[in-house]
């Protein structure tokens, strides 16, 4: 039976049925063996995934259902479901994730980083010139006045 609402706490291990922790293994399996992946991972580290009551990349807690649903993430694409490359993350992140490896998740990140440095810096130039018409600034940034292309740009060496 599954419990209706997880908890901020890590959940104790022994209260997660082994029912549960066997039809998510069964789950997992057949995903694997649907793409062709290697499948090793033990009951308790399934187990142990499914005790984690927050996602592992960005913290937030695990919704029943939904984008914030609890779903297992292999932190290296190229990898399998093997022990020690497995993650809990939310159906959110691990679609998002996509096959990215944490290089191209790095680099997207400095971009981005960049990109909103720059905005904002524009955004504080131009209120700095421009005191009297801080709408006049603003609807620009409404309407992607600021750094519409930069993320086209190649990146700084």
């Amino acid at each position: 039976m599954r419990r209706k609402k997880r908890t901020g706490k890590l959940e104790n291990p022994a209260d997660i049925t082994d029912l549960e922790v066997a039809r998510k293994m069964l789950k997992i399996f057949q995903s694997a063996q649907d793409r062709k992946l290697e499948f090793d991972l033990s009951f308790q580290t399934v187990k142990q995934l499914l005790s984690y009551p927050s996602c592992y990349y960005t913290g937030k807690h695990f919704e029943e259902e939904g984008m914030m649903a609890r779903s297992f993430d292999r932190i290296d694409s190229d990898k399998g479901y093997v022990e020690g490359n497995v993650v809990a993350c939310t159906v959110d992140i691990n679609s998002k994730k996509s096959n990215l490896t944490f290089e191209e998740i790095e680099t997207l990140y400095h971009k981005l980083s960049q990109v909103k440095k720059e905005v904002a810096d524009e955004i504080f130039d131009s209120l700095a010139n421009n005191p009297s018409e801080p709408e006049s600034v603003l609807s620009r940034t409404e309407e992607g006045g600021f750094g519409e292309d930069r993320l086209s740009e190649e990146p700084n060496p």
